[in-house]
């Protein structure tokens, strides 16, 4: 999603599969539970920011190339303010808009592009962003081609934005097995072993 090496597969590919989870069934209505006390995607936030709170980002290991960090460098320094605005625009209307039941996100390599942008354009109305249904949005985004090596920013855990609340994430909770307690309050009684006779 953020032209990491190379587009499409890899880091790439996991930033995309972890943004559609993120935006779609129970933790698109955590999301959104948590945009009433504070709104994500409003003008004083910042994608790269939200993006790290919320765990929008590669953690596997890809050896020397340090994949965590390119995505931070691409939200802030090749994301331009145009497109991020656009992005923050559909995220912000999902968090509202209860007809929509997932953001999908995709990304895709086209070397006639001078900069990061929305397919078909950043100035699109927001109709224009739904599937066919009009119950997703389709964050296409267009990149010229995967960031160097050398690309590399911190995810900025100690820059918050204004106005940050911690968000409620549901934990795991493993239900304990009952155990059917017998008469003798919980301690089975041995049988008496009983003797064969001798032949």
């Amino acid at each position: 999603m953020g032209a990491l090496l190379p587009v499409g597969s890899g880091p790439d590919a996991e930033i995309v599969d972890e943004l559609n989870r993120l935006f779609s069934g129970t933790d698109l209505k955590i999301l959104r539970k948590h945009n009433r006390k504070e709104k994500l995607f409003g003008a004083g936030h910042r994608l790269r920011r939200v993006a790290f709170r919320i765990g929008a980002y590669p953690a596997r290991d890809y050896g020397s190339d340090d994949a965590k960090r390119k995505w931070f460098f691409f939200l802030h320094h090749v994301l331009t303010p145009a497109t991020e605005d656009a992005i923050k625009r559909i995220l912000d209307d999902a968090m509202t808009r209860t007809s929509i039941t997932a953001v999908m996100f995709s990304v895709e390599e086209n070397s006639k592009a001078s900069h990061p942008h929305l397919f078909p354009s950043n100035g699109e109305p927001l109709a224009n962003y739904l599937n066919a249904a009009g119950n997703k949005y389709l964050v296409h985004l267009i990149v010229q081609a995967p960031m160097n090596d050398d690309a590399e920013d911190p995810p900025g855990d100690g820059d918050p934005d204004n106005g940050e609340k911690p968000i409620d994430w549901q934990t795991l909770k493993l239900s304990q097995p009952r155990f059917r307690k017998t008469k003798s309050g919980g301690k089975g009684r041995k049988k008496k072993a009983t003797k064969r006779p001798r032949k």
